[in-house]
């Protein structure tokens, strides 16, 4: 019997999406004062209406997605500042979707396996209440999205 209202999507991955257009930037080699770097950073950037998703923060610097239509800005401001930072691109998003997935045990554990048993370099993983977006060179972006979606479906159907 089924235990679903026509409204509610069913648990597990419903979807499988992409988002291109992307670049992704590393910051490193900040040293003490590396709250201060940050929040210059985030001013020269803000200043130059980039817009950034995806901030991470690391050890010694920082890391976001700008669209790729703005990298070319951004790679101004960075060297203006003077900072030690990569800008990779172009890079793609492939979204996981799927309802309450941080209380679906094991969720984002096997779509990440799915993606490094494949063979896949993820650059960037996050996750909200209902999915896991991995950030991707575009390159393989298609190709990781049917990847995790044959291994899910495998494994919905091995249990």
């Amino acid at each position: 019997m089924d235990q679903h209202t026509k409204f509610e999507k069913p648990r597990g991955v419903s979807a499988i999406s992409i988002r291109h257009g992307y670049a992704q930037a590393h910051l490193s080699g900040w040293g003490k004062d590396r709250a201060a770097k940050r929040l210059e950073t985030v001013r020269a950037i803000t200043d130059a209406k980039i817009s950034v998703d995806f901030v991470k923060l690391t050890p010694s610097g920082m890391s976001f997605l700008v669209p790729d239509a703005q990298s070319e800005a951004l790679q101004g401001v960075l060297d203006r500042l003077g900072d030690h930072f990569s800008i990779r691109r172009p890079c793609s998003m492939v979204i996981a979707h799927a309802v309450n997935i941080r209380d679906e045990e094991g969720l984002v554990a096997r779509i990440m396996k799915a993606a490094i048993d494949g063979g896949f370099l993820v650059q960037h993983i996050s996750d909200m209440h209902d999915r896991a977006l991995l950030v991707v060179d575009t390159a393989e972006a298609e190709q990781l999205a049917a990847h995790i979606e044959a291994e899910l479906r495998e494994a919905t159907h091995e249990s």
